[in-house]
């Protein structure tokens, strides 16, 4: 809803960078500006944390490319509870612009 907003963009950092990812992707500001973003349905954990205890990687780029690829699923304010596509491209251009980042573990 705040890239939405008729702001100046000075004053709606969202809305500048969402105008930007929407022009670079060829999408729409509403999907540009998605900013919640999760594993695929029925799926948990970008498991990362297992392919360090087993050394099943030899670079760094390939436990970023695990990374992108599990957790790259939006959720989608149009379709609530309708289960979420991946938006790898978003993703990745959120995080571009990112200072930092939040994820909620529940135990």
């Amino acid at each position: 809803m705040v890239a939405e907003l008729d702001e100046p963009l000075e004053q709606n950092y969202v809305r500048k960078h969402a105008l930007e990812q929407a022009e670079t992707l060829g999408v729409d500001v509403r999907k540009a500006a998605t900013r919640i973003f999760s594993n695929a349905s029925g799926s948990y954990s970008s498991n990362i944390n297992l392919a360090v205890e087993n050394s099943t990687w030899n670079e760094e780029k390939q436990l970023q490319d695990m990374y992108l690829s599990r957790k790259s699923f939006a959720f989608n304010r149009d379709t609530p509870g309708a289960g979420m596509s991946e938006k790898r491209k978003v993703f990745e251009m959120a995080l571009s612009t990112a200072e930092a980042t939040f994820q909620n573990l529940n135990s």
